[in-house]
């Protein structure tokens, strides 16, 4: 009987280690902070009056892959504490980052 090979995330979520590593936390909070600056430029985009100039689809999409890209850089730089509240709720506790 040929039995799966347990993966490393089974072993990482297991309820024998129920924590993630820090810096698998570490990189799932900054992540969800680019998501959530992401959402943010989007949403103020959205406010914005359009023209016609920039309502093409192409200029749209440039413009969501510039928002992307502006919330990955600022995630790591902005300090806004979203990454450090969710490290902080799901992490150890005691530690700090």
């Amino acid at each position: 009987m040929d039995l799966a090979p347990i993966s490393a995330l089974h072993l990482a979520l297991s309820p024998v280690n129920p924590r993630p590593a820090p810096e698998d936390l570490r990189a799932a909070a900054e992540g969800f902070e680019s998501l959530f600056l992401t959402e943010l430029l989007k949403g103020g985009r959205a406010s914005l009056p359009g023209d016609d100039l920039t309502s093409s689809q192409g200029v749209r999409m440039a413009q969501d892959m510039l928002d992307t890209h502006l919330a990955r850089h600022a995630s790591g730089q902005a300090r806004l504490g979203v990454a450090k509240a969710i490290i902080r709720q799901f992490g150890p506790q005691g530690d700090s980052f």
